[in-house]
């Protein structure tokens, strides 16, 4: 067996060094961080005799030529959050190369064209336009999403010119691509706490955000009576203890949270004016999403006698399955390497499921040690990154060879 691990690990800290900028790590998209990791993939892709090239956004590509056009597409994305971590969608662009390379000299040309890609905007760090690389390989992306603006005002259509990428026209969406896998960390602590080293996503949570204001009158705290008010504050404290009751219903098949709250003015002699809240509900079952919808409204009109409601949906996004053969082929394959494993629902999104929208998709888990991810602290032991590149592996080789 291939020692793997130990020339990843090694990558993952010279790529990781591309992403400091004085002592915050971020590697945002078209900033010369990104460029730098992107010359170091490109290195690493041409060691493993690969052909590279770009598109019009600015994936990355590495090219193996098959015995046929079809296509095999491998990788993950390459920014990262600000204060992120060396391994969120960097281990899989590395365990994609690793593996290819590794097939390439053992085996010769694949029957299918492999290539490993590196994804940029997955993080929507810099630009609200999330997942930005891979709807443009699936056509999804707008000319009109190239008019959204950084926090510099800067826009993204001018930012990827910049870079040397843009040329006038984004993709209709390839047609070659028969199969896309990801490789990732877990983001989350299940698969330690079970020591398993391997995860099968069989789906990718469908996603429910908004905001929520509670428009009320700003008085006096002193001198209006409690039955002349109209306070806001006790009315959203209602509206997010009934949302939790819901939610607490189905435990393990969605999770709600109420991460945002703003008060105005917020001083402690003053009953404020309004008060606003986001909601993040996520669930690998469209009904659940539905009901959630249906309850905010119910709870809307129950509570809006009191002050002012207005729901402002900024999310909804429905949860898509990963490809039930791939999902068989990499259960026998964990059960043949004799690794640990569990199948899992994603709560995190991916580009995979932008990707699963078009093509067949498959994603593998690894664990990352205490569950954490978007942190500088992010880590996975070389024991776990060694697991999953032989999965990785094994799997692209039933897939392209």
């Amino acid at each position: 067996m291939n020692n793997h691990s130990e020339w990843i690990v090694q990558a993952i800290e010279t790529v990781g060094k591309t992403a400091l900028r004085d002592t915050e790590y971020w590697r945002a998209t078209y900033t010369p961080q990104d460029k730098d990791a992107v010359s170091v993939l490109n290195n690493y892709m041409k060691e493993a005799g690969m052909e590279t090239y770009f598109d019009a956004v600015g994936n990355l590509f590495g090219r193996i030529p098959g015995r046929c056009s079809d296509t095999v597409l491998c990788g993950s994305h390459r920014d990262t959050v600000r204060q992120g971590g060396k391994y969120d969608g960097m281990l899989g662009i590395l365990t994609a190369i690793r593996s290819v390379s590794s097939l390439n000299k053992e085996l010769g040309q694949p029957e299918k064209s492999i290539e490993v890609v590196a994804l940029c905007e997955e993080e929507s760090s810099r630009f609200p336009t999330s997942y930005l690389g891979s709807r443009h390989i699936c056509g999804l992306l707008k000319e009109e999403e190239l008019l959204d603006l950084d926090d510099s005002g800067m826009s993204l259509g001018e930012a990827i010119r910049d870079a040397g990428y843009y040329y006038g026209q984004l993709s209709n969406g390839r047609t070659d691509i028969t199969n896309f896998v990801e490789l990732h960390i877990e983001q989350g602590g299940l698969m330690e706490y079970e020591k398993k080293q391997i995860g099968i996503v069989s789906a990718i949570v469908g996603l429910f955000t908004g905001e929520i204001v509670f428009k009320g009158q700003q008085n006096h705290a002193g001198t209006t009576p409690m039955r002349l008010r109209k306070d806001p504050v006790p009315v959203a404290a209602e509206f997010i203890y009934r949302l939790n009751l819901w939610a607490k219903k189905y435990q393990d098949n969605l999770v709600c949270t109420v991460g945002k709250i703003d008060r105005k003015p917020g001083n402690s002699n003053v009953i404020c004016d309004d008060v606003s809240i986001t909601f993040d509900i996520r669930s690998a079952e469209q009904k659940y999403l539905d009901e959630a919808n249906t309850i905010l409204n119910d709870l809307k009109k129950q509570l809006d006698e009191h002050v002012d409601i207005a729901i402002d949906i900024t999310c909804n996004e429905s949860p898509v399955s990963l490809d039930s053969d791939g999902i068989h082929i990499l259960e026998k394959l964990v059960k043949e390497y004799d690794y640990s494993w569990k199948p899992m629902v994603s709560g995190a999104g991916h580009d995979s499921q932008i990707m699963a929208q078009k093509y067949k998709t498959n994603m593998i888990f690894v664990p990352s040690v205490n569950g954490i991810s978007h942190s500088t602290k992010e880590f996975t032991k070389a024991e776990d990154i060694q697991a999953g590149c032989e999965i990785m592996k094994a799997f692209i080789k039933e897939l392209a060879w």
